[in-house]
This record gives structure tokens, sequence and C-alpha cells, in this order.
């Protein structure tokens, strides 16, 4: 007999439609917005009428009892009744970006990994590609800083981390305590 336990999924404004396991014995969880309506992307009103879905994305999120965990889902589109040309907007909520192929709490789940460790390190436990981490240190991390923007700096902390094994390709970060938290990133 196979025991079973429930934990939170803990991502807003979905319903679990399946749980499975895949031939890697990895967890994929088939989810389906709550969600009724988007914001057209012309006009920027809200829009309920359903257009049809678009193609399936699967998103890596963080693991469930040391297994990688993905979150597949089919974003809603809406049509537009009030622009000319009746235009289409895909759904997006709030828990993943378009651009990215991993939930937003997985990507800080990566930044979390950085710390004391190299990119390559954070490849390795995580089992991810080199450029997948970098895309999204990019994604999280401003390249310049605007010195201009802050009157006053009363605490800021650096630290380096190493892109790659030994001594060299190094990156610099500096934190600093404002009311929200900045964080910026420059090579040298």
């Amino acid at each position: 007999m196979r025991k079973t336990f429930e934990i939170p999924l803990d991502i807003p404004d979905v319903t679990i439609q399946t749980v499975e396991t895949d031939r890697h014995g990895d967890f994929v969880i088939t989810v389906k917005s709550t969600v009724e309506g988007t914001s057209c992307h012309t006009c920027g009103k809200k829009v309920t009428k359903v257009y049809g879905y678009d193609r399936e994305i699967t998103l890596r999120h963080l693991p469930i009892l040391g297994r990688k965990t993905y979150i597949r889902l089919r974003p809603v589109r809406y049509q537009c009744p009030y622009c000319d040309e009746h235009p289409t907007t895909t759904q997006q909520l709030s828990w993943y970006t378009s651009k990215s192929p991993y939930t937003k709490v997985y990507e800080a789940h990566i930044l979390l990994k950085l710390v004391n460790s190299t990119v390559q390190d954070v490849c390795i436990k995580e089992d991810m590609g080199y450029e997948a981490v970098m895309g999204i240190l990019d994604r999280h991390i401003q390249g310049e800083v605007d010195w201009k923007q802050f009157a006053r700096l009363d605490i800021v902390g650096l630290d380096e981390i190493s892109l790659k094994k030994g001594h060299r390709d190094f990156v610099t970060i500096a934190t600093g305590r404002f009311t929200t938290r900045h964080f910026f990133c420059t090579k040298w």
C-alpha cells in the first residue's frame, strides 16, 4: 500500500489538475488558472472574452522531497472587444515571468544558493546549465549603478562571487539598506 500526504503548493490563482512523475522520477504538476480575464496589451482595459489557449509551458519550481518539480500550465488567451483589430492577449500570472523557464520563487532559490558558492557549484547542485544560472542573475541584478539616485548611503555591503572556479571572472555585489532592497552588480 502506497502512503501519501499533502503539501501546499503555495502558488496563487491556480487549481491543481494532475500530479505525475516523469520517467526521471521528477514531479510534474499540471495547473489551471482560476483568474478570469487579463488586461489587453494594446488598450490596457480588462478583457474577459476567452479566445482559446496559448501553447503549454513547463516551469521549473522548488524541489519536493529532493526531486525536481515542474509546473505545467496552458495560459488562457483573451480577445479585446474594445480595440479595432480585436487583438488577443495571453494571461500571465503573478508567480512567473513570461521570458523565464522558472517560477519566481525558484529563481529566488537559485539566487540564495549563489551565496558562498560559485555559479558552477550551483549548476552542479541544481543540475542546471551555466547559461541558465547566468540568465537568472541577469534578470535580478542590475548591471550598473546610478549613484545619483541615492542622496545618502548609511549602510553598504560589498561581496564578490566567482563565476568560474579559480581566481578569475568575478562579480561584485553591492547591497544597501533602503525602504526597498536594491542589488547592484558589476563585473571586474
